[in-house]
């Protein structure tokens, strides 16, 4: 019964696997053979871990740094916290000041404009003499971290924070596919960035190929190219980071103001600029951080994660962000040693997390009750968000809520499962270097827990 008892116990008048049986099984995947692996599970309501292997290792997090970036922001500013952008009249010309809100015209190219056409109008306007002057100082200038990869930056997800965001960062490219193999014409680039060349080597995919295409530029880029594939059949659209977010903010906006009837004789410029005591005659602010939050989680958007990582501090910067996420979690006890935070998403490859760093964190987001506004951030196994489709059909439906993370061969979860007594638990896998997809190893790893607990 011992030698039994080591490897099975008892449980609802049956027998499961013990966590030493699941995790022995789970590590000897084929899947994992070459793969770095951390794992970590801790109960919210006790100080022991009841599983983990190599839990002090060092990983790439991939997105689930968003869980971090999202637990500590929540602390720190509040589910109520709001981005601001400032409409502001100073002498000839219209200044709008950013405040980092990465929603910003999101849905609309000129949605949020209408709000400011009334407020000028309310002010009496009906002409800008001056320039339209576009401040993206809230935030650092450099928007792109160096270490993000080259074949990221130039595309939708590799779009940086800026101090005056817009239109998430990203363009539309669309391409009329040709023959297979053969060249994949550019149709349209809508908004199309002010004062940019492109240069097309997109080629036609076979169809139902998907999206096999590619945008490089980076910020301020004035030549931008496309390669890759799209695939044969109609019309087919990717997207592109914006090169200078703030100056086609102000080029849509003069667009827009034209339309309206109201006329701007100057320039789009962008810089930061001196306000003094000058009230705002508008104040655009955005949804809450709460739900803002939610929606980096559930749809793992790199720019909302970055944005709301550099309104953590005011100076607005990675370095200074950085710093503060490290202060906060250490001085609630959490060793974070050989932590390395490059950016809030997890895009970048040099950030540095290990499984029970992360499991302890999101333990400690949920201390006594609170972290009420990230739970909910966080989607659902096989209910929601970029869990949807994971753990369907098994006891991990349901009962795991958490983040998801994926890079090229990095598989990460991190977040929350409760066992089938109810009991909660903090816990993060990380895999690194797979030479296969992990996915429902993982999966088997998590419903076996839930069945064991």
């Amino acid at each position: 019964m011992k030698i039994l008892g080591a490897l099975l116990v008892l449980f609802g008048g049956g027998f499961v696997e013990a966590d030493t049986v699941i995790l022995e099984r789970f590590r000897k995947n084929p899947t994992l053979k070459t793969a770095s692996v951390g794992v970590f599970v801790i109960p919210l309501d006790g100080d022991a871990a009841v599983m983990e292997w190599q839990a002090d290792l060092g990983l790439m997090p991939a997105s689930t740094m968003k869980a971090i970036t999202t637990a500590t922001a929540l602390e720190l500013l509040g589910a109520d916290y709001t981005f601001r952008t400032q409409i502001y009249l100073k002498g000839d010309d219209l200044v709008v000041k950013g405040g980092g809100d990465p929603t910003l015209c999101s849905t609309s190219l000129t949605g949020d404009f209408v709000s400011w056409l009334t407020a000028l109008k309310a002010a009496g306007v009906s002409e800008i003499k001056g320039d339209l002057v576009m401040d993206a100082s809230h935030f650092e200038s450099r928007t792109t971290p160096n270490d993000w990869p080259w074949g990221d930056v130039g595309n939708y997800y590799g779009a940086g924070p800026s101090g005056l965001n817009f239109h998430k960062n990203s363009f539309a490219l669309t391409f009329t596919p040709g023959k297979v193999w053969g060249p994949a014409k550019l149709s349209k680039v809508w908004p199309k960035p002010p004062g940019v060349e492109f240069e097309n080597h997109m080629k036609t995919g076979r169809a139902g190929s998907g999206d096999q295409g590619y945008v490089y530029g980076g910020p301020g880029a004035t030549r931008i190219s496309m390669r890759g594939t799209v695939p044969a059949g109609g019309a087919f659209t990717i997207h592109g980071a914006l090169p200078d977010p703030p100056r086609m903010c102000g080029v849509a906006l003069k667009d827009f103001l034209k339309g309206k009837g109201i006329a701007v004789g100057g320039e789009v410029r962008v810089e930061k600029v001196s306000l003094g005591t000058l009230e705002p005659i508008f104040v655009q602010k955005s949804p809450s951080l709460a739900k803002i939050a939610q929606g980096t989680n559930y749809r793992s958007v790199n720019l909302y994660a970055d944005s709301i990582f550099k309104a953590i501090t005011a100076e607005g910067s990675t370095a200074a962000s950085a710093a503060k996420v490290r202060s906060h979690w250490a001085k609630q006890g959490v060793d974070l040693t050989g932590f390395v935070m490059q950016d809030g998403s997890g895009l970048s490859p040099r950030d540095t997390v290990t499984a029970r760093q992360m499991a302890m964190i999101l333990k400690k987001a949920r201390r006594e009750g609170k972290g009420k506004a990230f739970l909910e951030s966080l989607p659902v196994a096989g209910r929601s968000g970029t869990m949807a489709s994971f753990g369907n059909g098994t006891a991990v439906a349901g009962r795991v809520q958490a983040k998801s993370g994926s890079l090229t061969r990095v598989r990460t979860y991190a977040g929350y499962v409760k066992g089938k007594s109810g009991r909660e638990f903090a816990f993060a896998v990380f895999v690194n270097n797979e030479v296969g997809r992990s996915k429902a190893e993982i999966v088997q790893l998590l419903s076996s827990f839930i069945l064991k607990h």
